[in-house]
């Protein structure tokens, strides 16, 4: 079994997390380096960076704002997920579920209630994952132009809500190895 570190991520992590985006910046419609320094220039500015790292590699981030950018960033007890991306290797792991809840608790714990995020409205995959954790909100178009749906609701229900879904993943595979009578 992989194991997986999360942490806050700083300023002097930068670097690593724009190579990280140029390797995946065609997935997330980013232009070039400079574009991607200068994103993470404004969410260092309005928010940070939870990493996610296996053997000390940068293999996931979700960068996030503290306050929605299309209301100034003014309500602060508010988690904009802005960007987030996984290795591609990674991606049928735990590693987004682990990190979000890991992110969800150190929000939690900077008293932050609740949490936003977009999922392009054309990517039935990421729509639904959002849905299982927050509740849909309104559609939208993205700076980009391109059509988004946001969800959000409070940390704690999203945080209820991945606990229920791994018990009862967990209560389904004890079942499945239980052996008939």
């Amino acid at each position: 079994m992989t194991s997986y570190t999360y942490k806050q991520c700083t300023r002097d992590d930068e670097p690593a997390i724009v190579d990280f985006l140029m390797s995946v910046k065609h997935e997330l419609y980013l232009p070039d380096r400079d574009a991607i320094k200068q994103m993470m220039t404004m969410i260092f500015k309005q928010g940070g960076v939870v990493g996610a790292f296996c053997g000390g590699e940068l293999v996931g981030m979700m960068g996030f704002f503290y306050g929605e950018p299309g209301q100034s960033y003014h309500n602060k007890n508010v988690v904009f997920l802005y960007v987030a991306a996984i290795d591609p290797a990674f991606r049928l792991s735990r590693l987004f579920h682990q990190g979000l809840r890991f992110a969800l608790q150190e929000f939690e714990k900077m008293g932050k209630r609740e949490i936003r995020l977009q999922a392009e409205a054309a990517n039935p995959y990421t729509n639904k994952l959002y849905g299982r954790f927050a509740a849909f909100l309104y559609a939208s178009k993205s700076l980009r132009g391109v059509p988004v749906n946001t969800y959000g609701g409070p940390i704690d229900t999203a945080l209820n809500r991945l606990d229920l879904r791994r018990r009862q993943r967990t209560a389904a595979q004890t079942q499945a190895l239980a052996i008939p009578a």
